[in-house]
């Protein structure tokens, strides 16, 4: 409803006569009395901006915008003049999703009293869990676990092949090498559903121990140490072969020797003698019934006895 204000006092005087009150009031005056103009009125509705009125600075009031503002105006010069400042009320905030995204946890806030959120689990074991809004504005979560297979062993018990294929996409998966190269390789089954190798160790056992090295262990354990490059030897039985024997236990190279002594390190030759088959690799002394072996081995001089 439009709320009519107080006109302003008429900015100078003027004179109404009978004739002028009678055209505007739509009356006579009767003799002796004042004419009397009766006062204009507000639209029951908010005028049109720009459209025609009679009654000079009248104001009227229809309310209030967004803003909180009033809705004004105001009759200037014969014309509706809009009094209302420019309000720009800010958007209200967007409302909050009814269902998260996640599975809310157990007594977290919530806003929307009453809705209900259905959740499924992992594909490889989908448990249903549903969460709901209660009346003190916090959700209640309920879980129907379904049951469910194990997934098979991420990692196979062998090392497989590279480009074999693989079920569980990302997984990796590490082997250990081989005695002489114990670094682990690690294998990932791939998006493309196959075994590769992402880490590749490469591996090179250290060079064999020059063959004179093998002459200055003194025992079998440290002879073993050196690798298959020395050997642990034992004087086998000569009698009656004609071969010399081995003189005494000792580490000698394992270099493939005949006539020729150039493998033979310095210091030593090429020489055939007869060992102990049992205890040629063994440095805790074992023997057999065996007698002995005949074999070329790089010797000192003094290392071979002549049987008898």
């Amino acid at each position: 409803m439009a709320i009519q204000k107080k006109r302003k006092v008429l900015r100078s005087p003027f004179v109404v006569t009978v004739a002028a009150a009678a055209s505007f009031a739509g009356a006579v005056a009767l003799p002796g009395c004042d004419p009397t103009i009766t006062e204009g009125s507000c639209p029951e509705t908010r005028p049109a901006m720009g459209s025609s009125c009679e009654e000079e600075d009248l104001s009227c009031n229809y309310g209030e915008d967004g803003c909180g503002s009033p809705i004004e105006a105001r009759c200037s010069d014969g014309r509706w003049i809009d009094l209302t400042p420019t309000c720009n009320p800010p958007p209200p905030p967007p409302p909050p999703p009814a269902c998260p995204d996640q599975l809310p946890k157990a007594g977290s806030a919530c806003s929307d009293v009453g809705v209900s959120c259905p959740y499924v689990g992992p594909a490889d074991c989908p448990e249903r869990s549903t969460a709901t809004c209660g009346a003190d504005a916090t959700w209640t979560v309920e879980t129907k676990p379904l049951a469910c297979n194990p997934p098979p062993p991420a990692c196979p018990d062998e090392m497989p092949a590279a480009g074999s294929a693989c079920s569980l996409l990302g997984e990796s998966c590490s082997y250990d090498g081989p005695p002489d190269c114990p670094e682990p390789t690690t294998m990932t089954c791939s998006v493309e559903g196959t075994w590769s190798v992402t880490i590749a160790v490469a591996c090179n056992p250290p060079p064999p121990p020059p063959p004179e090295d093998c002459l200055s262990a003194a025992s079998g354990e440290e002879c073993a140490a050196l690798g298959p490059a020395c050997q642990w030897l034992v004087p086998g039985c000569a009698e009656g072969s004609g071969t010399p024997a081995l003189s005494a236990a000792g580490c000698f190279p394992s270099l493939p020797c005949g006539e020729v002594d150039a493998p033979c390190p310095a210091g030593t030759r090429c020489q055939e003698v007869v060992v102990n088959p049992c205890v040629a690799s063994s440095p805790d002394g074992a023997t057999c019934a065996a007698c002995g072996r005949t074999m070329s081995v790089c010797l000192p001089p003094s290392a071979a006895t002549t049987g008898g």
